[in-house]
């Protein structure tokens, strides 16, 4: 384990009541607990930057927090930010169980790991890695993202950089929410009803908390399990909450769980990822969804379906894939491969897709001898990663600084396994 500041130390060791040391134990327990990867408390600092405690077989760095505000480039230090308006100025509360929470309110006070401190390391929660995801909070207003990897781009439906975050609050409920993606964009591009430009791939805690009262949110994947589960001070109560996207999408007849929720996907990846075709209906075509799983580094274009009616399904279906620089294609002609599940084509050698590219990919079904286009091509911008925010989302439409969370946060941590109910409960601190 990484050691822990020596102030932290000296505290521990020193004679003091129980309630003036309650704050350093609790940071010491999450601190010393295996696998993890990354815990802030607001309070450690290093150069001058909110810092993460860490376990050295997890993670080998800290990483760094920076104060944001919307419509302001810069990053900044706590010492050195400069607003003192009364939305936008630091406030502390000292109620929580680390002693050292941070207001953040909406836009004017937020928070990030930048990418580029982060990007291919542990932090990068992606693929099927499994984790544990918590957050100390107090809501004091609106309820949105906590803390995650999450850019909404803008709710286009194939835009958003969408990893894994926490979320209070949303889809009617006052619970933990835990939004996971495999696109980073919309789950369900395919549907045409209302909601569907959104992230829908979330597990729902039925356990209601109110404002102002402590709380710990957790969420877990286990890609082993399929199963992403929320819990709150350590209990998951569970759901059975369908959404009316993916009600469109899949028709299912009777409720889904929701907790646990299940997630047979890779998380989302700028380098890795799946991209959903639209234009169909799974009455009519026997099939829910068309998707391509793209894979830059390995130059890889996989397609993938699921079947409604496998035995009824007798269309044939292929890809066309196509990639542009700068408005230059890459590729000498368009990769086109029949669409069979698992099916795939490679890249040449000397082609590697990167930030900045264009991938343009289309889905056809053969009719009377001719392949007809099924919905739209696809026009998919390659992007770097979104950051890991506290407090705020990204790509929130045109970035409204008034629009996102009113809450403290006391700590988050992240850690590298599926941390069990016991554990998340003797973490929570609940009383």
């Amino acid at each position: 384990m990484t050691k822990l500041p020596i102030l932290l130390t000296i505290v521990l060791t020193a004679s003091q009541t129980l309630s003036a040391a309650e704050p350093e134990e609790r940071i010491a327990q999450v601190a010393q607990t295996k696998g993890l990867i990354a815990f802030w408390d607001f309070s450690y600092t290093q150069d001058g930057a909110w810092s993460s405690y860490r376990d050295a077989e997890a993670a080998d760095r800290s990483y760094p927090v920076f104060l944001r505000r919307i419509r302001d480039s810069e990053a900044y230090t706590p010492n050195k930010w400069p607003y003192e308006d009364e939305q936008s100025k630091l406030v502390f509360d000292s109620s929580g169980p680390f002693g050292h929470a941070v207001r953040f309110n909406q836009g004017y006070v937020f928070a990030e790991v930048p990418r580029k401190e982060f990007d291919q390391t542990p932090l990068d929660i992606c693929g099927r890695r499994p984790f544990t995801l918590i957050a100390w909070v107090k809501f004091i207003g609106r309820r949105h993202l906590v803390a995650g990897i999450w850019d909404e781009g803008g709710w286009n439906k194939y835009g958003g950089r969408r990893q894994v975050a926490l979320f209070g609050g949303l889809f009617g409920s006052r619970s933990v929410i835990a939004h996971i993606s495999a696109t980073g964009a919309a789950s369900y591009p395919q549907s045409t009803v209302s909601g569907s430009q959104y992230a829908r791939c979330r597990a729902i805690d039925g356990q209601d908390f109110d404002d102002n009262q402590w709380v710990a949110m957790a969420m877990t994947f286990d890609p082993d399990r399929e199963e992403v589960i929320a819990y709150t001070n350590g209990l998951a109560t569970p759901t059975e909450i369908t959404d009316p996207v993916a009600a469109d999408v899949f028709q299912p007849k009777k409720p889904i769980a929701s907790n646990p929720y299940r997630f047979p996907w890779a998380i989302y990846s700028p380098r890795a990822f799946a991209v959903k075709f639209n234009g169909y209906n799974a009455e009519t075509s026997g099939i829910y969804e068309h998707w391509l799983e793209i894979d830059t580094i390995k130059g890889t274009i996989t397609y993938r379906h699921e079947f409604k009616h496998p035995g009824r399904v007798t269309e044939k279906y292929r890809v066309k894939f196509r990639a542009e620089r700068a408005g230059d294609q890459l590729l000498d002609k368009p990769l086109v491969f029949a669409a069979r599940d698992k099916a795939s084509a490679r890249l040449p050698h000397d082609v590697r897709l990167d930030v900045g590219d264009r991938i343009i990919v289309s889905l056809e079904r053969q009719e009377l001898g001719h392949w007809r286009p099924v919905g739209s091509a696809i026009n998919y911008g390659i992007r770097e990663g979104a950051p890991f925010t506290f407090g705020r989302a990204l790509g929130l439409g045109n970035e409204p600084i008034d629009h996102g969370t009113q809450l403290y946060i006391d700590g988050v941590a992240v850690f590298n396994r599926v941390l069990s109910g016991e554990e998340l409960t003797a973490l929570s601190f609940s009383e």
